[in-house]
């Protein structure tokens, strides 16, 4: 133990703790794109054991991935039953939209001032990535990508509070924009990316909120008209 109280871990045990890190992450990852990419669909009910094959990881892991995939809002922990994927209302959407595009303003001006040179490379790098795959129609390529560009921007932002915040909310559209169906949006919303990562690269925050800001337009005037079709 430590002259401040605290139990020191040896090599082993800090190994197998961030080992044990390493996978929980991983099982959020494969969990949180399958929901995203409604390869789980909103409303399915599943039991640890399909989640555990699905993802290929231990039982820790997985709980605690869905431990925080609960706190975000993407699954619904059932006593004795198991896990229900959360459905998808448009009520919901709207209402991420508008945290979202606050949010995304205070991140956006951040990552203007503080990225550095190495980030605002991955930033422009990353939405033109997003750009080919919109031209190739890849559409999992795009939404991969897509989330990369957000945790890059974050990175630069050095905003963890906003960050956190601003994570379920991006997921939530995402998973929203493959529920209704907005695949032929890809290049336009593209467009909008390689707009915005260019406002964040320039380093003017004030750009960085337009751009933000009409990316954030479009999204919201794309899945009106969806929903007006419904």
């Amino acid at each position: 133990m430590s002259r401040s109280g605290a139990v020191e871990m040896d090599g082993g045990e800090a190994a197998e703790r961030s080992g044990s890190a390493s996978l929980a992450d991983l099982a959020y990852r494969r969990l949180e794109e399958a929901i995203v990419t409604l390869s789980l669909r909103p409303g399915a009910i599943l039991t640890e054991a399909q989640l555990i094959d699905l993802v290929g990881v231990g039982r820790t892991p997985v709980r605690e991935a869905l431990i925080r995939l609960a706190q975000q809002g993407l699954v619904g922990i059932l006593p004795r039953k198991g896990v229900a994927v959360t459905d998808i209302n448009a009520i919901d959407v709207m209402a991420a939209l508008d945290a979202r595009e606050v949010l995304e303003r205070l991140i956006a001006t951040e990552a203007a001032r503080r990225a550095g040179p190495e980030e605002r490379i991955a930033i422009l790098d990353k939405a033109r990535a997003m750009r080919q795959a919109a031209v190739a129609g890849d559409v999992n390529a795009y939404m991969r990508l897509d989330k990369e560009l957000d945790a890059i921007v974050a990175m630069a932002a050095r905003s963890p509070y906003a960050t956190r915040a601003a994570e379920p909310l991006q997921a939530l559209i995402r998973r929203a924009w493959y529920f209704f169906e907005r695949q032929d949006d890809l290049v336009p919303a593209a467009g909008h990316h390689v707009a915005f990562a260019q406002a964040v690269a320039s380093g003017l925050p004030e750009a960085a909120v337009q751009a933000s800001d009409a990316l954030m337009r479009h999204l919201r005037a794309g899945l009106l008209a969806t929903l007006g079709r419904e």
